[in-house]
C-alpha cells in the first residue's frame, strides 16, 4: 500500500469510529499490517494504554518511551493539543524504517491526536446536550414552583446532580438582613464534609443567585480538593443560578402581590363589617342591643371578624369607673348561627343562654394599665395581670371608646398569637364607630326621657290650668253660697232655740243645722284648695312628725284592733319642710289608710334615705291592708273632687300631692290588691330655706 492510501484509510477510520478504543485499535492494526511491524502501542499521559496485537507485552514499549535503549523501537510523540495532554506512538519494527515510513508514522500520530480531540469533543457535546436537556427540564420544574423552600430543595437536588458535588448548600436572602438556609448532604454523614473542608480535603465554590434587581441568595458547592467543573458544567451551573435568581425574584413578587391581595381582601372585609354593623345600629337605639351587634361583629366567624374573645365595658359617669357589661368567649362552636343582622329579644335570650356568653356586671377593672384609657391610649394586657376570665396563651388588647376627649367605655379583645397592624387599625376604627353608637344611644335615651318629661309637664300644665279654672269656679260658687248658708244657718238656729223641747218640729230644725254645718265644712275645704298655699320651711325631723300623727290615731287603732308597724330610721338628718303642711299630708294618708281597713288589719310606716340621679332623698312609706285600689280608679286618685266614698269632697289626695310637689318631692302609689296599697313620698335633702315661701 502506498503512502497516500494508508493515510486515506487512517482518515476513514477516524471519521467512521466514535468509540475511542475501537478506533485506536483499528489504526494500530492498520499500521502493523501495512508497515510489517511486530506491534504498536499508544500511550496517553492520563494513564491509558492501547496495544495491538492484544497479546503484545507493552513493558518494553514503556521502557523505550521512558528513554531506555530498546532495540527495534520507534517513538513518535503525538502533537500536544489544547486540553488533551500528551500522547506517544511506540512501534516495534522488524527492519529499519525508511524516511518515508517514518514520515508516515508522524502523519498517523497527528491523525491520532485529531481523533482523540474529535472523540473528546463528541463526548463533551453529548454531555453538554444532555446537561442542556436536563437544564431545560430543571428550568420548567423550578419555574412551576411558587414556594421558596420547595424551590430551594429542588434547586439543591439539581445543582448536586449537575455538579457531582458531595454537598450543596443554598442560602436564601429575604431582605433586611434575614435569610433562610437549606442543605442537601450526599454520601457523607452529617457534618463530615464540613469537617473535611476545615481540614483542607474539600474546597468550596460559591455561585450567587442574582438578577439585575438584587442578590436573592448563594449556591455553595463542596468538592473534593482535586475535582474541577468541566466547561459545560460551569456553564450549566451559572445558567441554573441565573434561572434560580429569576425564579426567586418572581416568587418574591408573587408573594408580594399575594400579600397585597390578601391585605386588600382583608380591608374590604373589614370595611364590609363596619358598614353592616353600622347599618344595623340604625335599626335600634337600645344600647344593650347595640352591644350585642358589636359583639357579633367581633366574634362571629361568618359575618364578623371571628375573634375568640371580646368583652365590653361602659363608664359609670357618677362613680367615674369602668363597669363590665357583657362578653363572648368561644373556641369550637360559634354561638351566633346564621341569622342576619337583626337582633330581637328571642335571639338575645338564645345568645345569653349559650356557654359562650359572659355576664360582666360584677367586673370593675381599675388601676394601671386601665387608667391609660382615659388618655385614649390602646392598652396591651398580660395573662392574669388584671381580670380572672383571661385565658392563658391569649394576647389581649383594650381599645378605648372615646367620644371626643371623654372615655365612654372600652373593648377588650383576645386572640392567640396577637394582632397584626391591619387588625389593630380595624379595631381602632371599630372602637370609634362603637363609641359614636354608645353616645348616640345615650343621647337618644336622654331625648326620650326629656320628651316624656316634657309631655308629662305639658299634661300637668294643662291639668293645672283646668284645676285653676275649676278652683276659681269653685271659689266663686263657694263664696256665693256662703252668705245664703250663713243666713239659713242663723235663722234655723234661732228657730231651733225658740222651739220647745217637746215640739215635734224641732227635729227638722236640728237636721237643718247639721246639714248647714256640713255644707260650710265642704265650702271651707273648697276655698282652702282654691287658695294658693305658701310654705314656711325650716329643718324638722320627719320621724317626730310621724310619731305625733300616729299618736293622735293610736286610740282609734286600738279600738278597731288595727296593728301599727313602725320602721323609722332614726339616723335620718333633718329635712327642710313646712311642718304644718307636711303634718296635714301625713294626717290625710293615715286617715285614708284607716278608712280603707274595715275590720282587723295593719298599717306600716317606714322612713329611709335613698339616692337617685346623684341626689339624696328621704323616703316615707305608708302601707295598709285595706284591699288595695281598684285598677279603674287608680289613675284618678290624685284628681280633685274625685272620690269613691259616700261622704267627702275628693280633695284630700289632691292637696297631699300639691303639698309634696311644692316641697320639690314626689308621691307614688304602689297598688297590691287584694292585700292593700302603699303611698311612697320622696322629699329632697336640701339647705335650710331652700324653696321657702314657694307657691303654685
Amino acid at each position: 500500500m502506498d503512502f497516500l492510501t494508508l493515510v486515506s484509510d487512517v482518515c476513514g477510520i477516524i471519521c467512521a469510529y466514535t468509540s475511542l478504543k475501537r478506533g485506536i485499535r483499528a489504526v494500530l492494526s492498520l499500521l502493523v499490517d501495512n508497515l510489517s511491524l511486530e506491534g504498536a502501542c499508544l500511550f496517553l499521559t492520563r494513564g491509558r494504554v492501547y496495544v495491538w496485537p492484544d497479546d503484545v507485552e507493552f513493558h518494553e514499549y514503556r521502557m523505550a518511551l521512558e528513554g531506555g535503549a530498546v532495540e527495534g523501537m520507534e517513538v513518535v510523540p503525538l502533537p500536544k493539543m489544547r486540553g488533551e495532554g500528551r500522547g506517544y506512538l511506540v512501534v516495534r519494527r522488524k527492519r529499519v524504517l525508511s524516511s518515508e515510513e517514518k514520515r508516515l508514522l508522524e502523519v498517523v500520530a497527528r491523525q491520532l491526536a485529531q481523533f482523540l480531540r474529535h472523540v473528546r469533543i463528541q463526548k463533551e457535546l453529548k454531555a453538554g446536550a444532555r446537561l442542556l436537556l436536563d437544564l431545560y427540564s430543571a428550568g420548567r420544574e423550578l419555574g412551576s414552583v411558587l414556594d421558596r423552600k420547595e424551590l430551594a430543595q429542588k434547586l439543591a437536588e439539581y445543582a448536586r446532580e449537575f455538579s457531582g458535588a458531595d454537598l450543596v448548600n443554598i442560602t436564601l436572602f429575604e431582605g433586611e438582613g434575614k435569610h433562610s438556609s437549606l442543605a442537601l448532604f450526599v454520601g457523607k454523614e452529617d457534618g463530615d464534609i464540613i469537617k473535611f473542608y476545615n481540614e483542607g480535603l474539600y474546597r468550596r465554590v460559591v455561585v450567587p443567585l442574582a438578577t439585575t434587581k438584587g442578590n436573592w441568595g448563594v449556591l455553595e458547592f463542596y468538592l473534593p480538593r482535586e475535582a474541577t467543573f468541566s466547561r459545560h458544567q460551569k456553564r450549566v451551573i451559572h445558567i441554573l443560578a441565573e434561572l434560580a435568581g429569576t425564579f426567586l425574584e418572581n416568587i418574591t413578587l408573587y408573594d408580594r402581590l399575594k400579600f397585597l391581595l390578601e391585605e386588600r381582601e382583608k380591608r374590604i372585609r373589614f370595611l364590609s363589617i363596619l358598614y353592616q354593623v353600622g347599618n344595623a345600629y340604625r335599626w335600634t337605639s337600645e344600647l344593650r342591643k347595640r352591644f350585642f351587634l358589636a359583639l357579633r361583629a367581633l366574634t362571629d366567624p361568618q359575618k364578623g371578624l371571628g375573634l375568640p374573645e371580646a368583652y365590653f365595658f361602659i363608664r359609670d359617669e357618677a362613680k367615674g369607673v369602668l363597669k363590665g357589661v357583657m362578653g363572648i368567649s368561644w373556641s369550637e362552636v360559634s354561638p351566633w348561627g346564621d341569622q342576619d343582622w337583626t337582633v330581637d329579644e328571642e335571639y338575645i335570650g338564645r345568645i345569653e343562654g349559650s356557654p359562650a356568653f359572659r355576664d360582666l356586671k360584677d367586673v370593675v377593672p381599675s388601676g394601671p394599665p386601665w387608667n391609660k384609657l382615659e388618655r385614649g391610649e390602646v392598652v396591651y394586657l398580660c395573662h392574669g395581670s388584671t381580670l380572672p376570665f383571661m385565658n392563658e396563651g391569649m394576647v389581649y388588647v383594650v381599645f378605648p371608646l372615646m367620644a371626643g376627649d371623654n372615655l365612654v367605655g372600652a373593648i377588650l379583645v383576645g386572640k392567640e398569637g396577637g394582632f397584626d397592624s391591619e387588625e389593630v387599625h380595624f379595631l381602632t376604627m371599630f372602637s370609634h364607630q362603637l363609641a359614636l353608637a354608645v353616645e348616640s344611644a345615650r343621647l337618644q335615651e336622654v331625648l326620650k326621657v326629656t320628651g316624656r318629661e316634657l309631655k308629662e309637664a305639658q299634661e300637668r300644665f294643662l291639668h293645672s290650668e283646668k284645676l285653676a279654672a275649676l278652683g276659681e269656679l269653685a271659689a266663686r260658687v263657694a263664696h256665693d253660697l256662703k252668705n245664703p248658708l250663713v243666713a239659713i244657718g242663723g235663722f234655723a238656729r234661732r228657730l231651733h232655740e225658740k222651739m220647745a223641747e217637746d215640739c215635734p218640729d224641732k227635729v227638722y230644725t236640728g237636721t237643718i243645722l247639721k246639714e248647714v254645718e256640713e255644707a260650710e265644712k265642704i265650702l271651707s275645704n273648697v276655698l282652702g284648695y282654691a287658695r294658693v298655699p305658701s310654705l314656711r320651711k325650716r329643718f324638722a325631723d320627719i320621724n317626730s312628725l310621724l310619731d305625733d300623727v300616729l299618736f293622735l290615731h293610736a286610740e282609734e287603732m286600738r279600738d278597731r284592733n288595727i296593728a301599727l308597724v313602725k320602721k323609722l330610721d332614726r339616723s335620718l338628718p333633718p329635712v327642710s319642710i313646712d311642718p304644718a303642711q307636711m303634718r296635714q299630708v301625713f294626717m290625710n294618708l293615715v286617715s285614708n289608710a284607716l278608712q280603707a281597713i274595715r275590720k282587723k288589719g295593719s298599717i306600716a310606716v317606714s322612713t329611709s334615705k335613698e339616692e337617685s340621679n346623684g341626689r339624696e332623698y328621704v323616703k316615707v312609706e305608708i302601707s295598709d291592708t285595706g284591699g288595695g285600689i281598684p285598677e279603674d280608679v287608680l289613675p284618678n286618685i290624685f284628681n280633685p273632687f274625685f272620690t269613691t266614698k259616700s261622704t267627702g269632697t275628693g280633695l284630700g289626695l289632691s292637696i297631699v300631692k300639691r303639698i309634696v310637689e311644692l316641697h320639690g318631692g314626689e308621691i307614688r302609689v304602689v297598688n297590691n290588691p287584694p292585700i292593700g296599697a302603699t303611698f311612697v313620698i320622696y322629699l329632697p335633702l336640701g339647705e335650710e330655706g331652700e324653696g321657702s315661701d314657694r307657691s303654685s
